[in-house]
């Protein structure tokens, strides 16, 4: 498995405007698009180079995001490295004993395919895996 770049962090916000705003107008990142990730998030792109500052707010009170955000505060809540074949790393990863956790792969925002990894191996750090659809 070849890690390609980092591909995004994902940052969890109350308010996704506000966050926007300050990247923005302090940092001088352009927003490229927001979307919406089922009924659960809203999500902004902020290109800076050729990684993504991902900002996400949780819709719901309830989820996994949500309940992170209530636990964590706003903050970096996962690093998204691009790989070339997810099926194959995930593989990879597997006779390591690293595992993905829910469903993976799955559909990204972004027009991305994804899988989240147990973070155990990581330090506690969540690690998500992207590929473009």
């Amino acid at each position: 498995m070849r890690l390609e770049r980092v591909h995004h962090m994902g940052v969890i916000v109350p308010d996704l405007g506000r966050a926007i705003g300050g990247f923005r107008d302090v940092l001088g990142l352009e927003l490229d698009h927001i979307e919406p990730y089922g009924d659960e998030l809203q999500i902004a792109f902020l290109p800076c180079s050729d990684t993504l500052v991902e900002l996400i707010e949780p819709q719901t009170e309830a989820g996994f995001s949500a309940d992170w955000l209530a636990a964590n505060g706003p903050g970096i809540q996962h690093v998204a490295f691009e790989v070339d074949g997810l099926g194959t790393a995930l593989r990879e990863l597997s006779d390591k004993g690293v595992h993905a956790t829910g469903d993976a792969p799955r559909p990204g925002a972004g027009n991305t395919i994804i899988a989240f990894l147990d973070p155990e191996p990581f330090g506690g750090v969540i690690v998500e895996l992207v590929q473009s659809a």
